[in-house]
């Protein structure tokens, strides 16, 4: 009797080592590297090609994460190494008088399904008083496959300023979101802007910009985007003004 309990040990030890083991490997299974450029089309000839608005109703959402250097492991984490074929075509932008770089960044994050993927602040490119060219944000999420969301904007700014407002970076997570106070009489009446009214009941639009009087800005455009993603390939976000080419790889935990 007692010999056929001594054998049945060794069997239970192995069980809870695998069981452990594989806990161990469940909790980096949604954990990618994620490689991304955003940069400026500097052609001459596309600068007066269309027509934007100015009626961009910008703001950020309450659900937001800045990338960080060092951070829990749950959170976007910066990394100095980046996806080789990644590298070599940010290199290629970099060689070329046709683009410019404005944000340029590798991280590792744990992704989650859209609904509840935070956005990931982005800004880059040349400082304007409390502004830079390039503000927005991303949020990227897997669910069947990957999925990249885009609300970027690139601002011009210039001696003249014209019917834009550029809202502030949030800075603390309980800050609630900054109204954009330039609504035309065009845009009062879209489902975007009575969803904003309702989010924010005491907002009072003014009939002028609230930017600093240094940095007029003369122009912005958006890119807001939806793409669906597969890993291990190189995306490119096609815009007239500026792109967004980007790299998601899953990270892959060493056997011990």
């Amino acid at each position: 009797m007692s010999t056929t309990v001594h054998r049945r040990y060794p069997t239970l030890l192995l069980v809870l080592l695998l069981g452990f083991s594989a806990t161990a490997f469940a909790q980096n299974a949604d954990r990618y590297h994620i490689d991304m450029v955003v940069y400026a089309n500097n052609d001459p000839g596309n600068m007066y090609e269309e027509d934007w608005p100015d009626n961009v109703h910008l703001r950020y959402p309450r659900k937001w994460v800045r990338l960080q250097p060092s951070s829990s492991s749950s959170s976007p984490r910066i990394v100095d190494s980046s996806d080789p074929e990644f590298a070599k075509a940010a290199q290629s932008l970099r060689m070329s008088s046709r683009y410019k770089p404005l944000f340029l960044a590798s991280w590792e994050q744990d992704l989650q399904a859209r609904k509840k993927s935070p956005a990931i602040l982005i800004q880059g490119g040349k400082q304007f008083g409390k502004h830079y060219e390039l503000e927005g944000y991303i949020r990227i999420a897997v669910e069947r496959y990957l999925h990249l969301d885009t609300n970027l904007w690139l601002a011009r700014f210039g001696s003249h300023a014209g019917n834009y407002y550029l809202p502030q970076q949030p800075q603390s997570y309980d800050e609630p979101e900054e109204p954009a106070p330039l609504v035309d009489e065009a845009f009062e009446n879209s489902p975007e802007y009575l969803q904003f009214k309702q989010q924010n009941p005491g907002f009072q639009p003014s009939a002028s910009p609230q930017q600093e009087a240094d940095y007029p800005i003369e122009q912005i455009v958006v890119m807001k985007q939806q793409r669906r993603m597969r890993s291990d390939e190189l995306h490119f976000i096609d815009h007239p003004k500026f792109g967004v080419i980007v790299k998601v790889t899953k990270v892959v935990t060493p056997k011990e």
